[in-house]
């Protein structure tokens, strides 16, 4: 599974960077002057086999953006959508990874193997935005045939996936200083937030009191400016990196999971 993971269907031969870049050219062209749709097919999906090769996983994906799926034969389709939800993944393009995958569902036949083998990137993918449902139901599928001991092993993973905060409510919770960020889990970033601010505003009300209203105003609300509204913004942020870390930690344990089988 790993190896089919790691290596779409539709290879091209190792070759040089060079000579991979040069096939490319080639391949445009032959897309360029192809006589029919199917022939275009095969050149394209041959250029985004060369761009996955390359590390241009990005540039796969729009490749293979450009087929027309109707003129695919029953096992150009398996391929397209395997490399097609590969370099998704590989992109980084999660959320398009899923969405070609559903697609794949639709149109490939109930005991077409490609199915299977898109499941473990479902299950990745899926992981990758949170929706520990889908990426467990794909999972789960996918080691049917596993000894016990790895499903228990994925079970437990699940049930303590981590759930993500969002970054607009820290946002929100930072109107009142300290508070987004003991959201995002960052205390001590809070308590500085608290610290600094309540010192501000503990300066602006003396001098307020003490009729000093140029200091108060020019003093407490020009430094409240940045301090708090920059402590919005960084809440946001720690929420944000937050939910990347804990996604990181969990999925680099799913991925170890499965790809062992």
């Amino acid at each position: 599974m790993a190896f089919t993971y790691l290596c779409a269907p539709f290879s091209v031969s190792a070759q040089s960077a060079d000579s991979l870049a040069v096939e490319a050219l080639r391949l445009e062209r032959e897309i360029f002057v192809a006589p029919s749709a199917a022939e275009a097919n095969c050149a394209l999906l041959a250029k985004a086999e060369v761009r996955k090769q390359q590390g241009l996983y990005a540039d796969a994906a729009s490749e293979l953006g450009r087929i027309s799926p109707w003129a695919l034969t029953a096992e150009q389709s398996e391929t397209y959508y395997h490399l097609k939800a590969l370099c998704q993944y590989l992109a980084a393009d999660f959320g398009g990874t899923t969405a070609t995958i559903d697609e794949a569902r639709l149109y490939l036949p109930p005991s077409s193997p490609t199915l299977r083998e898109l499941l473990l990137i479902d299950a990745l993918a899926s992981g990758e935005k949170g929706e520990w449902a889908r990426s467990e139901k794909a999972a789960t599928a996918l080691l049917q045939s596993a000894p016990q001991e790895v499903q228990t092993k994925v079970r437990e993973l699940y049930a303590s996936a981590p759930k993500l905060r969002d970054p607009m409510t820290a946002w929100y919770l930072s109107l009142v200083p300290g508070l987004g960020q003991f959201y995002a889990g960052e205390v001590w970033s809070g308590v500085v937030s608290l610290a600094v601010n309540g010192s501000i505003i503990a300066f602006g009300v003396s001098e307020v009191i003490a009729a000093h209203w140029l200091s108060a105003w020019l003093g407490a609300c020009g430094m409240l400016s940045t301090t708090y509204f920059v402590g919005q913004e960084r809440a946001k942020i720690l929420t944000e990196r937050r939910n990347v870390r804990v996604l990181r930690q969990h999925n680099d344990l799913l991925r170890e999971l499965l790809l062992q089988e």
